[in-house]
């Protein structure tokens, strides 16, 4: 709105894939941006755009890219890496949130679609051997309703949560089916959870206290889960109905995701990086600690964003390069970067491992290695297979299958090197003896 009022040009479709720098002293500034416009991207080098800056404000959003599972919006994948490669420095990279979420439609299964005990089961990946996986691990059925019902409190995972049949230990068992067997996991809305293993099939004076008195508030006493959703939260439904999915019919398959970055670019407290005159604000500034209480992630982007147009109004507000000036002394750092991408574009047909592959092989490692269950061993693992598949990009051991994927191999570029910060970021902590706290579990 304001942007609009104020005539601020708007370039969309411009991805940034390098960002411009000069030393001053013993620090770095950023002087401009090199982005490819997605609209001519098909005309390789034709569709770069160079840009002079005074000051850029990153607002990319959580590097989501790097996952496999997430419920990050389909086509977020973040630009971290753009600023890691120009040299800004990061924070608790490997603070994360992950909770359960539908992989179809995504999007997080917290609140009303746990509070009204959905039943959890799992499959082959064809369909087959169905299983009320959850049944082995709870003593009885009031305590695993509970469970259920209080994920939709506390949907993070949360380390603290997996004792004493916590809530945060149906999302281990979630992992443990669908990671560590290779099954698939729903909720089924159409029938309540079913005994088996010595539990008897729920009702709802299975549930404690707490949970009963709030169904009850809500009037959701309906027999299924389906009927109390209704009574609690029509729209959870129609919700889902707008994205092809109906409830009423069939089973929604989740899985444990990656949800947030807690961690991020490193900032002062005007949120700017140590290269001057960059702003990460939002979540792409590592402002949000090891434990990120709901709605603080949008508190901390609209505060970033304040004190970062402040302090450029006050103190960055002066052109300090002319434009004469910045073609002539960034042109050979311009000519390096460009040289990049005609040496991309050139892997068009070549031998080597496409972008959709190559995209694959990191967010799958990131998935098993990286997210909210991290074995030491495999995280050293991983760090070295990570260092590996980075240095094939940098050295064009990939394969373009048309120059309009030059946009896929900045991106692939840039999120290689930000799983591989997050990974090192993981080692680094756990070296130093770290274990488990917010939202992963360390096992040794």
């Amino acid at each position: 709105g304001q942007v609009r009022k104020l005539g601020v040009p708007l370039l969309d479709q411009h991805e940034v894939i390098f960002l411009l720098t000069e030393q001053e002293g013993e620090e770095s500034r950023v002087v401009g941006a090199i982005a490819i416009d997605q609209t001519k991207a098909a005309a390789g080098l034709a569709a770069v755009a160079i840009f002079q800056a005074e000051n850029v404000i990153m607002a990319t959003g959580g590097p989501g890219g790097i996952y496999d599972t997430v419920v990050y919006p389909a086509g977020h994948l973040g630009s971290t890496g753009v600023a890691l490669t120009a040299g800004a420095a990061a924070v608790n990279l490997g603070e994360w949130q992950y909770g359960l979420a539908s992989v179809k439609f995504r999007w997080n299964v917290s609140g009303s679609y746990q509070q009204v005990i959905p039943r959890y089961f799992s499959t082959n990946p064809d369909g087959t051997d169905e299983q009320e996986f959850l049944n082995n691990y709870f003593p009885t059925m009031s305590k695993l309703a509970t469970g259920i019902f209080l994920k939709g409190y506390q949907w993070p995972f949360d380390a603290r949560k997996t004792r004493n049949f916590g809530s945060s230990l149906i999302d281990l068992l979630v992992y443990q089916e669908t990671v560590g067997k290779g099954r698939r996991v729903y909720l089924d809305y159409g029938a309540n959870p079913k005994g088996g293993e010595g539990l008897a099939p729920f009702g709802l004076a299975d549930l404690d206290g707490e949970a009963a008195t709030y169904l009850k508030n809500s009037g959701a006493d309906g027999e299924t889960p389906l009927a109390r959703l209704r009574q609690m939260n029509p729209m959870a439904l129609q919700l889902y109905l707008d994205h092809g999915i109906d409830l009423s019919k069939e089973p929604l398959e989740i899985a444990v995701c990656a949800q947030h970055n807690n961690g991020g670019l490193k900032g002062n407290r005007w949120w700017e990086s140590n290269l001057r005159h960059l702003f990460p604000i939002g979540e792409a500034a590592g402002t949000h600690g090891v434990y990120r209480p709901g709605g603080s992630a949008l508190n901390a982007g609209q505060v970033g964003g304040y004190r970062a147009a402040e302090y450029i109004a006050h103190c960055y507000a002066e052109r300090t390069i002319d434009r004469e000036t910045f073609r002539h002394k960034y042109a050979g750092q311009i000519a390096a970067k460009i040289q990049v991408v005609r040496r991309a574009l050139q892997t068009v047909g070549q031998d080597g491992q496409e972008m959709s592959s190559f995209r694959r092989e990191f967010q799958q490692r990131m998935s098993q290695a990286g997210a909210h269950v991290r074995f030491p061993a495999l995280v050293k693992t991983a760090v070295q297979e990570g260092e590996q598949q980075y240095r094939r990009i940098l050295n064009y051991e990939v394969k373009l299958n048309n120059p309009a994927e030059i946009l896929d191999f900045f991106r692939n570029r840039q999120l290689c090197l930000t799983h591989l910060a997050v990974l090192k970021s993981i080692a680094a902590y756990l070296e130093r003896g770290g274990g488990s706290r917010g939202s992963y579990l360390v096992i040794e």
